[in-house]
C-alpha cells in the first residue's frame, strides 16, 4: 500500500505544479477584458491589483476601475 500512496502523492504534486504554471490561462477573463494594464513591480495607488491574469511572468494586472 505504501508505494501506491507515494505514487499518488507524486502525481498530485506534479499536477499542482502544472496548474500553478498555467494559472493565468485557466481563467475565462484576462487583464485586457477588465480594461487593465500589465505593469512590472507595483500598481499605482489609484489602481486595484488583480494578480497575473494573462500578463507575462513577473507582471501584475492593474485595473483603475472595476465596472
Amino acid at each position: 500500500m505504501k508505494p501506491q500512496c507515494a505514487l499518488v502523492l507524486v502525481l498530485l504534486v506534479v499536477l499542482a505544479l502544472y496548474c500553478k504554471e498555467n494559472e493565468a490561462a485557466s481563467f475565462p477573463w484576462s487583464c485586457a477584458s477588465l480594461n487593465g494594464v500589465c505593469r512590472q513591480g507595483t500598481c499605482l495607488p489609484s489602481e486595484l491589483y488583480f494578480g497575473p491574469l494573462g500578463c507575462g511572468k513577473g507582471s501584475l494586472c492593474c485595473v483603475s476601475h472595476f465596472l
